[in-house]
């Protein structure tokens, strides 16, 4: 390592090519990073759905909820199994330990759920296992409002044709709405009717069952061309449904619609949104993991501002997001970072008062981060906090070596009058062995961290990567170009020695009087690590500190068999006392449906 010092000197070229070779791969890296409020955590976790429309909760949880769990909890790797029931409805979340490969989870979850199929109700639909490819919260939320739409025109036009458009948005996972309702077509039977004729509403439904059905017909010859064939039996309106012939138990046939009504309508609400007390239809836009959250939320506003501005029945009104407070954080750590570089700098020309040498000590924080960000990316590392975080931490760091370099280089040149070239190879080869062993120290401290264990060693890898590479490049600076600037740059002279700050002499008589009472000294050394310990076991710890974003969430959950009118009541009431307050803005609800975004609402 003593010997790279010399050939960098004597050799310039080389070492200026690779800097530039470095800083430019740094910038490309910098393109490609993804900004994000926290690291992406592949956490493998797969889901079952499976729906049986008007089975109790107590039925799913009996029939298909049990079943599903057993059979999915032997699988190797299986960390967690949760289950989620409505009336109709069950969602079982499988979470592997940490390293599971996401794809083969998946597949083991449906071989599984695939054997014991056929022990599931008859009535139950087949179960649908995903692989969950979004992170935690939405990271958009918009509400939408079309009076001249029905409730059910509207549920639909989110469904599909918003829903279209953001899933083509690169980085969108998912889509889910919040409020509005499903369209159904309900058949309301006369029962005098039924039982006149001598026919039961099974027997309906069993027909229109049967007979709502497109099928394949096999193969023909049309026009010398072989054509597949279907037969096209569902109904295409409710008229058509309305006039379906339904066969009575003894001869002849009847009408559908004379046996009751058959209505076009939608589904009892089982989940509604309000903006600011009035009734909306809200959805919720999800990020998949390896996606920009600053990225996708540009994309996602783009492609929705697209879509208001060709409709004039629909209005699209934003309501929360959470890449205003990644945006500021990404803001202010890139803030601190370039203050901390700037002070950094007006330390080192305090000490050496010199500007030559100074500059030479600065040019090894840039030339050190800047590559970092190549190795970032190749790593497909995100800037997030902590990745900033690290790279703020380390930037006083990163010059320490540089720093030590100049410094001796000064040395000699003041002691010895000897010239910059030659003074540079000397004191470089001199203090080479110091200057590895201060860096291979630091990087010993942060290594260990990217090897921790469960979800923090997933966090802070991140922050290894950045710290341990970044103070690496710096001891490759220190090594390299700051023998190599201060030989060709660095000249003789500087400031004269009796150009002495006025706080050196305080110094050196506090220094003299500890050295004068050692006794004291360490004494008072060990007191103040003593009391040191003692103060942090009353710090408060948690795995995250908590952050302000500007917004409270309120979970609001009412007794078991509670109505939805009756929720909304209670919601309306807390929607209204908050409003009154000066420092609220908006208040946005939902009900029977969580719509979180990044600490907006929650489930109510």
């Amino acid at each position: 390592m003593n010997a790279i010092s010399s050939w960098s000197i004597r050799n310039p070229v080389p070492t200026i090519v690779l800097f530039l070779s470095l800083g430019i791969a740094g910038v490309y890296g910098f393109m490609q990073l993804r900004t994000n409020n926290m690291p992406d955590i592949d956490l493998p976790t797969v889901t079952v759905t499976v729906a049986q429309p008007g089975a109790a909760p107590s039925e799913m949880e009996v029939q298909v909820a049990r079943v599903i769990e057993n059979t999915v909890a032997t699988l190797e790797g299986v960390d967690d199994v949760s289950t989620s029931i409505s009336e109709g409805s069950s969602v079982a979340a499988i979470e592997f330990t940490l390293g599971t490969d996401p794809e083969t989870a998946t597949n083991d979850v449906r071989n599984a759920v695939s054997g014991v199929q056929s022990s599931l109700p008859a009535a139950a639909q087949t179960p649908v296992v995903a692989k969950v490819n979004a992170t935690g919260n939405s990271v958009l939320t918009f509400v939408v409002e079309a009076p001249t739409m029905s409730p059910d025109a509207l549920s639909w036009y989110i469904d599909n044709d918003v829903a279209k458009v953001l899933l083509g948005v690169d980085g969108v996972s998912k889509i889910t709405r919040s409020g509005g309702v499903d369209r159904v077509i309900r058949v309301e039977l006369d029962p005098d009717r039924l039982a006149a004729l001598g026919i039961s509403a099974g027997d309906v439904s069993q027909t229109l069952a049967s007979n709502n059905v497109n099928q394949p017909g096999g193969r023909a010859n049309i026009g010398g061309q072989e054509q597949s064939v279907r037969t096209l039996a569902s109904a295409t309106t409710v008229e058509v449904l309305a006039d379906t012939r339904i066969a009575l138990s003894g001869a002849g046939d009847v009408k559908l619609s004379d046996l009751g009504t058959v209505v076009d309508s939608w589904e009892k609400p089982r989940q509604a949104a309000y903006l600011d007390g009035r009734r909306v239809v809200a959805f919720n836009v999800y990020r998949s993991v390896g996606s920009s959250e600053i990225d996708v939320v540009k994309a996602a506003r783009a492609a929705i501002a697209d879509m208001g501005a060709k409709t004039t029945a629909a209005k699209f009104t934003e309501v929360t997001s959470s890449s205003g407070f990644v945006q500021e954080s990404y803001d202010a750590a890139f803030e601190a970072l370039w203050l901390g570089a700037v002070l950094a700098i007006g330390v080192v020309w305090l000490f050496l008062r010199d500007i030559r040498a100074t500059l030479v000590s600065a040019v090894a924080m840039p030339l050190s981060l800047i590559p970092t960000f190549a190795v970032m990316a190749a790593f497909d590392i995100s800037l997030n906090n902590i990745t900033l975080l690290a790279l703020s931490l380390v930037v006083g760091i990163l010059v320490d070596d540089a720093i030590v370099e100049i410094e001796n280089i000064v040395r000699h040149m003041r002691q010895t009058g000897i010239s910059a070239y030659q003074a540079a190879i000397e004191a470089a080869d001199e203090i080479g062995l110091a200057v590895v062993a201060t860096t291979a120290t630091i990087v010993a401290v942060f290594l260990p961290v990217a090897f921790m264990p469960g979800v923090p060693g997933k966090f802070f890898f991140s922050f290894a990567v950045a710290v341990c590479v970044s103070v690496l490049f710096s001891l490759l600076v220190a090594r390299m170009l700051t023998p190599l600037m201060g030989a060709y740059l660095v000249r003789a002279g500087g400031h004269d020695e009796d150009d002495t700050p006025a706080w050196v002499p305080t110094y050196l008589w506090l220094l003299r009087k500890a050295l004068d009472h050692r006794w004291i000294t360490l004494l008072a050394g060990i007191a103040f690590f003593a009391g040191s310990m003692m103060l942090a076991t009353h710090l408060p710890t948690e795995f995250m500190a908590a952050a302000d974003r500007g917004r409270s969430m309120i979970s609001v959950e009412l007794q078991p068999g509670s109505t939805i009118e009756q929720t909304t009541a209670v919601v309306q009431d807390i929607t209204r006392r908050l409003e009154k307050e000066p420092a609220v803005e908006s208040v946005f609800a939902t009900i029977g449906t969580a719509a979180s975004s990044g600490g907006g609402p929650s489930q109510s």
